[in-house]
């Protein structure tokens, strides 16, 4: 943490400098209209790769990219209802250029230019994969305060019904029901999820700092190797360009607030200085069911603190370079009294890209991270008939973890006979321990049993991918990517005694093929093929746990292995109508579970995991959207995801865990209606209903009835680089389970979300 502490302290000094200095660039201005009538464009996403530039059109159609370094570049221009149009601008020192564009009719749902798929900007029109979009307008319009819970309209994805915002900090995530740790998540292309258990902390990656994201379905470790089996969530933060600033604020029900700023200054030449600062808290209730409640039973709350700086360096068109810094702090009470949760990561990052897409862009990022997280897990007891209504802490876990990697990527548009071609390479150092301290359950609740348990896992890559088309209708995507991971120095240190475990090495070979049609040009079809692969995590080889149930480590598992093949299609017969669907089949194999290794009736038994399960994925996905005016939008989707267990191996069926069951935390059932209007002088209403079909408990323990919600936000401008902003979850203030446990006659039931209110400002310069 204290590598990047230096950047932090200096910020607000250079920040003060940088303002007083006058730009350095140049600066490009304009105006985006519709091909048809020439009418303004309001909203079109203006951008400049590298170094990265971004803005909006206003009502206008105006638009203006500030601080842009002297050379040639590209422009490229998004907006949704159309295809994506792309200028030359030259730009000079401290002068103006200007490139006006005008936008054709599009694609309603994928309006712009993706890069997970091909891991070079490619047009979505050409891409042969199921890969679904939040723009920046939908991003802004959300009604979710959290990352987490703004991905909740993706049918594809799965995510616990407990909101990141008041549950642990540390969440799972999955893809096409893969489950937990087998879904790759990435911010700016650095993975989020941390070294230990491939948990995601989505409070690192606050809602305010994301422009848009990607979500990459299926498998995706052809390009992205490990913890891709599922597919790829890319989220991307908004560019701070210097001149430019972004403060928001807001606070509503049970004590909600929050702040965002970020702003981007100048410095001495081609030297640039943005900085981040967020910060929320509130919003907590008691998740209890009142029906299950007791007297230890509180609100939970949570306080979360991000600062980022960044330094960058853009002398010219084709070279820029940055250096930044990031710290981040969560702490949540868990809605007792002595439940509790703690993460403080500290980590700096740094890139450069040199080059252009004609003539070859190279790409460089490294990072190093440190996270340290505590947890107080606790038991509960009746006291006098009453239930819940005395606590006692059981166990302080401590886990220190370290995430240290580069990655390389070269790109390049139309050679050897491809649109694009690309290769790249990548390497990842992960070391995590740990640490419990366990407590009598008793009056005394005196410290028990000490142990530690940890080691560290390598991993590396390299990719090749292209696409061909080799007709202006046919575009193919041909990709494969081979892995090598060891995984060494694994160790644990408890009552039973000291114990070391041999190193492993291990590899694999994901290759993706691709096809995407133009039947006509209002119709086409896809279709691809895949393999992918997860190997096990640092928490899956070397924890090991003691009480009722042992838990033995496994160092010698192997990886999971995913093999897909999915069909989609794309109908959009007038620019106001579009409709497209997937339909996919994936087979899962070696899956790690848990096998009793006791012999039946010893007490406490003894488990471990191991590559037992098979699992076969079916399901499909459709979409609707309408445009029929420039201010109303209205989108539809639906997943239905049926994933089941094949083959148990040698692990023993039980009750919930049999051939046939449901793999456990999928949604059989997902489905989202966005409505969006937009009008000068009222401004602009987003309604968002979330459906989400029964699920089970871990272990598939419990069944979670269906539930149905309503979100809503709003937002206006009231003066130039001011606006209002209000958002309400749960509109309906619907009660529904997030959880249950127990016995099935009386469940221990969680809740969701309640109604949730925020009102706030954001005043901002692009």
């Amino acid at each position: 943490m204290r590598r990047s502490l230096w950047l932090l302290l200096a910020a607000p000094a250079l920040l003060t400098a940088g303002i007083a200095r006058a730009q350095a660039g140049g600066t490009v201005r304009g105006t985006i209209t519709a091909a048809e009538g020439r009418a303004p464009v309001k909203g079109a996403r203006v951008a400049i790769a590298s170094p990265s530039r971004v803005t909006t059109s206003n009502d206008r159609g105006e638009y203006t990219l500030r601080d842009v370094p002297a050379g040639e570049y590209e422009v490229l221009v998004t907006a949704v209802g159309r295809s994506p149009a792309r200028t030359t601008v030259s730009v000079r020192a401290a002068e103006e250029a200007r490139a006006d564009v005008s936008l054709t009719v599009g694609s309603i749902m994928l309006s712009g230019v993706l890069v997970s798929a091909t891991s070079a900007p490619i047009d979505a029109d050409k891409v042969a994969a199921t890969v679904n979009v939040l723009t920046a307008a939908q991003v802004h319009a959300s009604p979710a305060r959290e990352t987490q819970d703004m991905l909740r309209e993706v049918p594809g994805i799965e995510l616990p019904r407990t909101s990141s915002s008041v549950g642990g900090n540390a969440q799972i995530v999955s893809i096409r029901g893969v489950d937990e740790g087998r879904t790759a998540v990435l911010l700016d292309g650095v993975p989020l999820t941390d070294a230990w258990g491939e948990w995601v902390d989505w409070s690192r990656a606050p809602k305010d700092l994301i422009e848009r994201v990607e979500v990459l379905e299926g498998g995706g470790s052809n390009l992205y190797g490990n913890g891709a089996m599922g597919g790829v969530i890319s989220l991307f933060s908004r560019p701070i360009a210097p001149g430019s600033y972004r403060l928001s604020a807001a606070g509503g029900s049970r004590d909600t607030r929050s702040v965002f700023l970020s702003a981007g200054a100048p410095l001495s030449g081609p030297f640039a200085l943005s900085v981040v600062g967020d910060y929320a808290s509130g919003g907590g209730y008691r998740m209890v069911a009142p029906a299950s409640a007791g007297p230890i039973d509180t609100a939970s709350n949570s306080i979360r603190r991000n600062a980022i700086v960044r330094l960058e360096y853009a002398p010219s068109a084709t070279f820029n370079a940055f250096v930044s810094g990031h710290l981040f702090g969560d702490n949540r009470s868990l809605g007792t009294p002595l439940s509790r949760a703690a993460r403080r990561d500290g980590s700096t990052e740094g890139g450069i890209n040199f080059g252009s897409a004609n003539t070859g862009m190279l790409s460089a990022r490294a990072w190093d991270s440190e996270m340290r997280e505590d947890n107080w897990s606790t038991s509960v007891s009746t006291v006098s008939g009453v239930a819940r209504a005395l606590e006692r802490v059981t166990a302080w876990t401590h886990i220190p973890s370290y995430d240290r990697g580069v990655a390389l990527s070269w790109n390049r548009s139309h050679v050897l006979g491809f649109q694009s071609v690309g290769f790249g390479g990548d390497y990842r150092y992960m070391r995590g321990f740990l640490v419990e301290q366990d407590y009598a359950n008793n009056a005394g609740n005196a410290p028990t049993t000490h142990s530690a348990y940890g080691g560290n896992q390598s991993l590396s890559g390299i990719f090749a991918t292209g696409l061909l088309a080799p007709s202006p209708s046919l575009f193919v995507e041909l990709s494969a990517r081979f892995d090598r991971w060891g995984n060494n120095d694994g160790f644990s240190n408890d009552a039973s005694g000291a114990a070391s475990y041999p190193n492993a090495t291990r590899s694999a070979f994901s290759p993706r093929v691709g096809a995407k049609y133009l039947v006509t040009p209002q119709f086409a079809v896809h279709t691809a093929y895949y393999q992918a692969f997860r190997a096990p995590n640092l928490a899956e080889l070397y924890r090991k746990a003691l009480g009722n149930t042992i838990s033995l480590p496994n160092p010698a598992l192997k990886p999971e292995y995913a093999t897909g093949y999915e069909f989609g299609t794309d109908w959009q017969p007038a620019h106001w109508f579009q409709l497209k669907g997937t339909i996919y089949h994936t087979d899962y194999r070696d899956f790690n579970t848990f096998v009793t290794a006791s012999a039946p009736g010893v007490t406490p038994a003894t488990r471990q995991r191991q590559n037992v399960t098979k699992a076969r994925g079916l399901g499909g996905e459709i979409y609707l959207a309408l445009r029929p005016t420039e201010q109303f939008d209205f989108s539809a989707s639906a997943n239905f995801n049926n994933t089941r267990v094949r083959d148990l191996g040698t692990a023993a069926s039980t009750a919930t865990l049999h051939e046939g069951a449901r793999v456990a935390r999928v949604p059989r059932e997902k489905g989202t209606v966005r409505m969006a209007y937009n009008a000068p002088g009222l401004g602009t209403v987003t309604l968002l209903g979330r459906y989400e079909g029964t699920n089970t408990t871990f272990g598939n323990s419990f069944t979670l009835p269906g539930f149905t919600v309503v979100d809503m936000s709003y937002f206006r401008r009231i003066a130039n680089g001011l606006d209002v902003i209000a958002g309400i979850e749960n509109v309906l203030d619907r009660a529904y389970w997030v959880n249950a446990s127990g016995n099935a006659a009386s469940p221990f039931v969680s809740l969701g979300l309640p109604r949730t209110v925020r009102l706030g400002f954001e005043a901002y310069r692009n």
